[in-house]
């Protein structure tokens, strides 16, 4: 029997107003085709909203996703509380994957697949318009990822993670945006599987929600390539042009440097204009 994997790149940012999660969009159907897939789930729950991603069986993540929205719905313990705590949500959580992981096991042990299919998302939960949480879940656990702490998962887990132990500090979510959207740029180029557009969305500490269109986002992709050349071809070759045979290079590069701070303006300005003024 074959299942859909999906070949994916998600990424969880804990900022310090949002939790913002980014995927790509292409779906791979078989060996040799692909398609564009919405790979961010959102709905609305009595303690808040919710937005998952995740990585792995196609089919497992979508009954996952729809059993998740009926348990903060119906059976999350304290979601009639109005003291709703974070790690009430947690526990909440941990039950649900321990009753999804084993009834799923089991139904798949029994129909004799192997390897087993395995899901793996990445929920963000807004706890009563208070506190946005990004949380983990791996087989029959949950993981609250801390704050300044960020998460990926995915086929290109390998690529992303390293980028994002550089980047453990808290941000806004429009720098997370800039930054993950050049992480994901640079996991469509290497990872198979991997492409498309990338969607975003931010959770929000007050309970909305920001939706970012892709096509907004192929733009900032677009200036964040460019940013990356000119840092490149300019910024990393001037720095390191250090010659004592040619006394024209160092007058060259001070005269060059002068204009850095107009030409890095350009770019800000520019970022500001495409959040300020989306393409939906």
């Amino acid at each position: 029997m074959y299942h859909l994997q999906v070949m994916t790149a998600i990424l969880g940012f804990t900022c310090n107003d949002s939790v913002l999660m980014m995927a790509d969009t292409e779906e791979t159907t078989s060996q040799y085709t692909k398609s564009s897939s919405d790979k961010l789930y959102r709905f609305n729950s009595p303690i808040g909203t919710v937005i998952t991603g995740g990585a792995g069986d196609a089919d497992l993540i979508d009954c996952a996703n729809q059993e998740l929205h009926d348990f903060f719905a119906t059976g999350m313990p304290g979601t009639h509380d109005k003291k709703v705590t974070n790690k009430v949500i947690l526990d909440g959580l941990n039950k649900f994957a321990k009753k999804l992981f084993s009834e799923t096991t089991k139904v798949y042990a029994t129909a004799g697949l192997d390897p087993l299919p395995e899901a793996e998302p990445l929920i963000a939960v807004n706890n009563l318009k208070q506190q946005t949480i990004l949380f983990k879940l791996t087989r029959n656990k949950v993981r609250w990822i801390p704050t300044s702490r960020h998460e990926c998962i995915g086929s290109a887990l390998w690529q992303l993670h390293p980028m994002l132990r550089d980047f453990e500090f808290i941000t806004t979510k429009e720098t997370a945006l800039f930054c993950g959207i050049r992480m994901m740029n640079q996991a469509k180029r290497i990872i198979q599987g991997v492409g498309g557009k990338t969607e975003a969305m931010a959770l929000l500490n007050d309970g909305t929600t920001h939706i970012y269109g892709t096509a907004n986002t192929a733009l900032i992709e677009a200036l964040v390539a460019n940013f990356d050349e000119y840092l490149g071809k300019f910024v990393y070759s001037s720095v390191s042009n250090v010659s004592k045979e040619f006394a024209e290079i160092d007058e060259n590069c001070e005269k060059h440097f002068q204009e850095v701070p107009k030409i890095l303006k350009q770019y800000r300005d520019r970022y500001k204009e495409l959040l300020d003024k989306p393409i939906l």
